[in-house]
Formats: structure tokens, C-alpha cells, sequence
């Protein structure tokens, strides 16, 4: 069995500390030209593709043909996946994630023109086609969709208005607890699936941490249907953040320690600035904190870097 893994690396960093000669520096920027330029018409031919299905969808605008070309353009990204080579594969994974997110649309748009209204029925139908086609697919944007659609089963959502966006928890206790759990359990399942399935799992476990650092926040500042006290939450935050934060550090999960930061610090300027309100005297003490944790976690992620280098 040939297992496939994409490195990363800078060649030109690699020649300056002689870990290369010139020799091999021209041999990998030939190859990385060749795989660039492949890239590029395969993203090119993608984007076409959907491109001109998204302008018939405008030309005829209606859920019938938004589903017709969702199927048509999943339909060239199968047989692109069936009949072709392996270079072709960002191409297939293009088409297939786009027919699939207008086939998606269209399944709510159908809802909404049968019945005139947008219900659970079609969210939920959406969420399992996102969440099925994630792991056949083996795409990590349509898991990160699929754990976003999910949370509006939950009453949360965006809205956007000229110049002005909108987030909202209708009811933040829920989703803290329902995506707490999800996120541990994704977490956990990662464990014992393989690395394409990890991958996908450890997606859907880092946008629930995300969604629940969102119910926290709004929580923060409003309360809740049920739990109206806004000092629940932002005591309850802070405790998981630095427990979180400890777990994370000794687990060495570098991505989590760096979200928790970035909540901790949006949780600390929230109760800040709510207790002190914009004075030149916080606004000064403010800038100085958070110049201090820029550099904490700038030199967080140094040592974590250097210790993975030294462990191999």
C-alpha cells in the first residue's frame, strides 16, 4: 500500500544553511515549478467550470436549475475522478465540493419556495449531506461547513446588512455544552481512525472549540435564556480557558494553546473595557497587555518549535 504525504519546505532557507547543495536547490524549484503550473490550470479549469454553472444559475434563476447544475458540475468531478490521473485531482475535488455546495443551496432554496419558510427540515438534510461528502471526499472545508451548519440547528447564525455583519447564539448555554461534547468526542474518535479520517475529525473537533469560545463570549455579554447571569459565563470562560490552556500544553496541542490565547485575550478586553469603558488610561494599559501576550506567545510557539525539531 503507497502512502502519499505533501511536505513543505523552503529550498532557498534549506541552501543558505547548507542542508542542499545547488544541485538539488535547482532540481526541487523544477519539480515545484512543474507541480505549480499543474496547480494552476487545474484550479483554472475548476473555477471555469463553476464559474459559468454560478452565471446559468443567474440566467435562469431558480432552485431547479441551481440543483440541475449542482448534479451536473458533481457529476464532471466524479468521472474527472474515475477516469483521470492523479494530476487531476484538484480539479475533481474543485467540482465536487462546488456541485455539492449549489446542490446544497438548492435543497434549502426548494424549502423555501415549496413552503415559503426555512425550517429545520432542510438544515438538517444539508448538515448530513455535508458531513457524508466530507468523508468521501476526504475534505476538510466541507466538515468545518457541516459543523457550522449544525450549530444553526442550535439557533445560532450571520446576517449581513450594508457595511454591517451579525453573529448571534439564540441560546449560548446549549451550544457551549452541545459542542463541548462533540469536540471532545471528535477528539478522542481521531484517535482511531486513520490520517485522512484524523484529519477531517480534528477539524470538526477545532470548529466546535471555536463555536463554543463564541457561546462563551456572547454568554459574557448577555446572558442566557436560562442562565441570565452574565458573571456565570465569564467566570465559567476564564476557569476553562486556563484549564483548557494546561491540558493543551501538556498534550503540546499548539493550536489550541494559540485559539485559547486569542479567546483569552478577546475575553479579557470584553470584561475590560465593559468595566472601564474606552479611557485614554485603559486604552494605553490595554495596548501595553496585549503587547505583552503578543510576545508570551511569540515565544511559546519558539520553544514548541524547537522542541519538535529537537524530538526528531
Amino acid at each position: 500500500m503507497l502512502t502519499f504525504m505533501k511536505i513543505v519546505l523552503n529550498i532557498k532557507e534549506l541552501l543558505e544553511e547548507g542542508q542542499i547543495d545547488q544541485i538539488e536547490y535547482n532540481k526541487l524549484l523544477l519539480l515545484s515549478k512543474r507541480q505549480t503550473t499543474s496547480l494552476a490550470f487545474n484550479l483554472l479549469v475548476g473555477f471555469g467550470i463553476v464559474a459559468s454553472s454560478i452565471g446559468a444559475i443567474a440566467l435562469t434563476p431558480s432552485p431547479y436549475s441551481c440543483f440541475a447544475f449542482g448534479l451536473i458540475v458533481c457529476a464532471v468531478g466524479v468521472l474527472v475522478k474515475i477516469r483521470a490521473s492523479d494530476q487531476w485531482t484538484v480539479l475533481s475535488t474543485t467540482c465536487l465540493m462546488s456541485g455539492l455546495l449549489m446542490g446544497s443551496v438548492a435543497i434549502v432554496w426548494l424549502e423555501e419556495h415549496w413552503f415559503q419558510d426555512i425550517t429545520y427540515r432542510s438544515i438538517a438534510v444539508v448538515t448530513i449531506i455535508l458531513g457524508c461528502s466530507s468523508y468521501f471526499v476526504k475534505s476538510s472545508l466541507l466538515a468545518t461547513l457541516a459543523v457550522l451548519n449544525l450549530s444553526t440547528l442550535l439557533g445560532s447564525g450571520v446576517g449581513y446588512e450594508f457595511a454591517s455583519y451579525f453573529i448571534w447564539l439564540e441560546y449560548p448555554s446549549l451550544t457551549i455544552v452541545a459542542f463541548s461534547i462533540l469536540a471532545i468526542c471528535f477528539y478522542l474518535l481521531s484517535k482511531k481512525v486513520g490520517a485522512d479520517d484524523e484529519k477531517l475529525l480534528i477539524t470538526g473537533s477545532r470548529v466546535s472549540v471555536l463555536l463554543v469560545n463564541l457561546g462563551f463570549w456572547i454568554g459574557s455579554l448577555g446572558g442566557d435564556v436560562w442562565l441570565e447571569s452574565e458573571y456565570f459565563f465569564s467566570i465559567t470562560w476564564a476557569v476553562a480557558i486556563f484549564g483548557t490552556a494546561f491540558w493543551a500544553w501538556k498534550a503540546n496541542r499548539v493550536w489550541l494553546i494559540n485559539v485559547l490565547g486569542i479567546f483569552g485575550a478577546i475575553h479579557f478586553y470584553t470584561q475590560w473595557f465593559e468595566t472601564l469603558g474606552a479611557q485614554p488610561l485603559s486604552l494605553f494599559l490595554g495596548g501595553v497587555i496585549a503587547v505583552g501576550i503578543a510576545i508570551f506567545f511569540k515565544r511559546l510557539n519558539k520553544g514548541n518549535k524547537e522542541e519538535t525539531i529537537n524530538n526528531y
